[in-house]
This record gives C-alpha cells, structure tokens and sequence, in this order.
C-alpha cells in the first residue's frame, strides 16, 4: 500500500495544499480576536500536510541556522501559557504558528524547485496589497498635515472587509518599512538585468507613497538608511548607484524640512511640543515594560498582555490611565514584557541567526539571490530602527511582514547552498 501509485499520488497532493492552506490562514489570522478564534481550527490541518510531506520526501523541511530556534520560541510560548500571571490559551500561539509555518514552507520550495520564482511574485503581491490598502484605509494624523493636498484626496475607507477601521499610520509604517526595501532591491536587480520589473517596481511605489505619506518618523529613518545599503549593495558602481544615493540624500533633507514645520510655520510650536511630549511619554512606556521583565524575568506577563487592564493598572503610565496603550514601543522591551528575558534572547537569536544566512546567501549566491539578501537584511535593518521607538508585537496583525522576511531569509540561504 504505501508503494502503490495511488497512495504516493494521495500523499503528494496532501502536502502540495499547503500553500492553500496558509493563503487561508493569512486571511482568517489577519482579522482579530474573538472572530479569529472561530478560525483556529484551521492549524490542525497543518500537522496531516507535514506528515504527507515526510512520507513525500523523507523530511519535514530542509536544515537552516533559523529552524530550531524558531522551534524552542514555540516551545516557550506553551510553557508562557501554564507560566506567565496573564495568559489567553494557545490561541495566542496561533499567529507566529503561521509565521513558523510560512517559513518552513517557502524554505522546502525553494529547497524543492530551486527557484525564486514563486515566492518573489508572491511577495510582490503581497507588497501590492498592504500598499493599496495603506493608501485607502490609513488614518492620517497630525504629522500628515503639511502633505494634505495630498492625503485630503485619498479614499479614507473604514469599512472594507478584512480592513474595518483602517491603519494606524505608524502600525502600518511598520509593515511597509520590512518590505520596501526588498523591493527596492528586486526593483534595481531586474532593470540592471533587464528582467520583468513592471510589478515589482509598482509595488515599491506604492509602498514608499504609503510610507511617507504616513509620516512614521522612525520607519522613514530607517528606510532611507536600508535604501543606501540597498544601492550599495546591488547597484554598480557608476550613474545609476550615484543617481539613488542623492536622491536618497534629497529624500532625507525633505523630510528634514517636514519634520521642522517648513511648509506650515504655523503649526511649528505645537508639533515641536508634540514631539517633546511624545519622547517623554517614550520613555515612561519603556520603563513600565521594564518593570515588567524585572517583575516576571523568566515569564514576563503574558503574550500579548502589556496592553490589558488588569496589567496596565498594575503599570499605570502617565496620561495613559484611561487610553489603550497597544504595545511597549521598543520591539526587545516588548518581547521581554510578553516573555521575559527567554523571549527577549530567542528573538535576538532570530536576528542574529537571519543575519548570518543572508551574509552566507549574498557571498555565496548568484545576481537574483544576492540581490534578495541585500534586500532582506536592509528589511530587517529599516524596522530595526523603526522598532527602536514603536513596535508591531508578533501578535499583531502586520507580524505577518517579519515572518514573511525571515521566510525570504531561509529561502534565499537554501538556494545559494547550491552550486548556482
């Protein structure tokens, strides 16, 4: 029976829903809590799709340097679950389930087709997608102000499916500033090579429109730093490099000029005050998350419990006693009061461990490859520094974009395994 023809064709078309079924999970984890709860069920299709796949080819994904630490951050989430003061079930494991998920397999595909096809489509599509939808449902804020005629002319939608309520502008900055620079380098990678670029390069327009259209301080810095490590790293030395670095440095003295109330003298004393307070209030939010880690060291609070009452009384933060205060606005804080100081060194491990395989991707990989890993560590880069001042928790709806680049690390790490 299990040599028969019939039962390896079974075996093999269990495994190949996979990309289904992570399509459907996207779509149903996206949406928050308690009508992704109705959709959880949706995991347990996962283990039958990995068993297919051994019996398929013997393996449930191929070795990376990511793959067990990726594996104990799992582990530790069950242990934060019976552990931590706080805690909402399993259910909070369902999203960086997916990322874990997502991350396996693109890096069998890759692995499997020795291609990057497929999952740079899939990626400028995606990119299409939150760029679009930043456009049409972000909530522009007070920073904005100087860019109306602008934003005064976009759609200001709250109520398309799956996007009710919009973007937060700086939520979303967040998402974009980990894709933006990927497509920045397949952008430049594909008109050098005079490959198909068309889609690539719209979804990087799209994407920095949204972006700066935002005005997310932090995420802006932090792209225009991963975009010179970009031109750096992928275009040639001559016109071209030189022509991206000063429009990078005119991209830089404009938003220098924004940041200073040039365009609106008016409004200049009270967004100075606003950014005072606002690096006051920082630094209060920090320490609260600090206090927390200090509090639960081997725990923290709980995944996804810095924002909850009961928690917030406990760390009250000035002139946020009566408002959602949604995360600790520094990423490593964040994890730590999530997770405590097991959490914190996991996701550092994270990065460390994707900056190495992207460095032995771009040594060892040909054009495309290279151009990928350049991408990618500028990713991680730009919302390095965006997460130094915000946060997208990974149980946030936009963690989905991390996932997705240390997808594309592990992918981009297989295919230059091989002799290209």
């Amino acid at each position: 029976m299990p040599n028969s023809p019939y039962y390896k064709r079974i075996v093999w078309l269990i495994w190949r829903l996979e990309p289904l079924l992570l399509a459907c999970l996207l779509i149903a984890f996206w949406v928050p809590s308690p009508a992704r709860d109705a959709w959880l069920w949706l995991v347990f299709l996962l283990p039958p799709v990995w068993a297919a796949r051994w019996i398929d080819r013997r393996r449930l994904w191929p070795d990376t340097p990511l793959q067990w630490a990726l594996v104990v951050f799992l582990a530790l989430g069950v242990a934060n679950v019976w552990f931590a003061p706080h805690t909402r079930g399993l259910a909070m494991l369902g999203r960086p389930l997916l990322g874990v998920a997502l991350y396996f397999y693109m890096v069998e595909r890759v692995e499997r087709t020795r291609r990057l096809d497929g999952v740079l489509l899939a990626t400028a599509v995606l990119a299409l997608l939150l760029g679009a939808a930043a456009l049409l449902t972000t909530q522009w804020n007070e920073k904005s102000d100087q860019l109306a005629v602008i934003v005064d002319a976009l759609p200001n939608s709250t109520d398309i499916p799956l996007l009710e309520g919009g973007f937060n502008a700086n939520e979303v900055a967040g998402g974009i500033s980990y894709l933006l620079p990927v497509l920045a380098a397949l952008a430049a990678y594909r008109w050098r090579a005079g490959r198909a670029r068309a889609g690539v390069t719209l979804a990087f327009v799209i994407l920095f429109a949204a972006l700066f259209l935002g005005q997310s301080r932090l995420a802006i810095l932090g792209t225009i730093v991963a975009l010179a490590v970009v031109a750096r790293l992928v275009l040639a030395r001559g016109r071209g490099r030189n022509l991206a670095l000063v429009g990078l440095i005119v991209l830089g003295a404009l938003e220098a000029l924004l940041i200073l109330n040039v365009f609106d003298t008016g409004q200049r004393t009270k967004m100075r005050a606003r950014d005072e307070a606002s690096f006051s209030d920082r630094v209060n939010i920090w320490r609260s998350g600090l206090d927390m880690l200090a509090d639960y060291p081997l725990t923290g609070v709980g995944m996804s419990f810095y924002r909850y009452n009961p928690v917030r009384r406990q760390y009250p933060v000035p002139k946020y006693e009566n408002r959602v205060l949604p995360h600790a606005h520094n990423e490593v804080i964040q994890i730590g009061a999530d997770m405590g100081l097991p959490g914190m060194a996991v996701f550092l491990a994270w990065y460390g461990l994707a900056g190495y395989m992207l460095l032995v991707a771009y040594r060892r990989g040909q054009a495309e490859t290279k151009a990928l890993a350049a991408g990618v560590a500028a990713g991680l880069l730009a919302h390095g520094v965006f997460g130094l001042g915000d946060a997208i928790p990974l149980w946030d709806r936009l963690a989905f974009s991390f996932w997705w680049l240390l997808a594309l690390a592990g992918a981009a790490y297989v295919k230059s395994k091989r002799v290209e």
